[in-house]
């Protein structure tokens, strides 16, 4: 048995099967770990959900910010994406059981050997891990009620931008969503930053002093906890901290495909 994980798919079928079978998965003993993106820009995410769907029993995935959207756009409460390429999955006949194996989804993943943890877009400033299992869960919750569409609204919008034990419920579920699905940036008082989408590397010096990746807000958090996610593809897997493992090196955009071998912890590149 083998546990690979890999970056977001964004609806890249030819590239996830290539992938597949340059580790030899095999469905039938192997769990594939999946960051979130499931679909969305790739060429046909109608083929990647059929995929998923049929061996569901061998994936373990979190919910990204393109299949929460996803699930608002198949319920005619937003329009798609011209970007996106969803024509042939939201005419598909099997896109009740396909929304329905979303929304079952959760929004963060414990590692196999319970050594961290997976999420999307990464754990927000001044969270621990107990916070992040405890409002994902409840985010979870909503989506698994039989109203989850009056849910959906609460998808959208950029505020609040901070954490705080006081905000009401409803605005705590929606920080969670956007912190977990996301997030890159925040200040050095760790308010989310949504207006900033490229690499670090590419702020100029006056910028860098207001925006920083999540990840290096209190790095100590993650001295005893592993946390492997997706979402910010312009990183290309580079954090500078051995336990935070970013595996989006965009596919999708030409890129390559990053999956990582549990259980000898190598990284394997499946270019596009």
């Amino acid at each position: 048995m083998a546990d690979y994980f890999i970056g977001d798919i964004q609806g890249c079928y030819a590239g996830l099967r290539k992938a597949l079978a340059v580790v030899e998965f095999n469905p039938a003993k192997d769990v594939l770990w999946l960051t979130g993106d499931l679909i969305a820009r790739g060429e046909d995410s109608l083929a990647v959900l059929k995929y998923l769907y049929k061996n569901s029993d061998s994936v373990k995935t979190v919910l990204g910010n393109h299949d929460l959207h996803f699930l608002a756009v198949a319920n005619g409460l937003k329009k798609a994406n011209p970007k996106d390429n969803l024509t042939n999955l939201l005419d598909s006949s099997k896109l009740p059981k396909y929304l329905d194996w979303l929304r079952q989804q959760p929004l963060i993943q414990a590692l196999p050997d319970k050594s961290g943890y997976m999420t999307h877009a990464g754990l927000p400033p001044l969270w621990k891990p107990k916070t992040a299992k405890l409002w994902a869960k409840n985010v979870s919750d909503e989506l698994n009620t039989s109203n989850y569409l009056s849910f959906l609204p609460l998808l959208y919008g950029n505020k609040p931008s901070v954490w705080t034990e006081e905000m009401p419920d409803q605005d705590k579920l929606r920080y969670t969503i956007s912190a977990l699905t996301r997030m890159r940036f925040c200040s050095p008082l760790g308010e989310l930053d949504f207006s900033q989408k490229g690499s670090p590397s590419l702020l100029d010096q006056s910028m860098s002093k207001s925006f920083i990746p999540w990840f290096q807000l209190a790095p100590k958090r993650f001295d005893k906890n592993k946390w492997i996610f997706g979402h910010w593809a312009s990183l290309m897997g580079e954090t500078g901290n051995k336990n935070i493992i970013a595996l989006d090196t965009g596919f999708v955009w030409g890129n390559h495909f990053t999956l990582l071998d549990w259980q000898t912890q190598s990284f394997i590149r499946v270019d596009a």
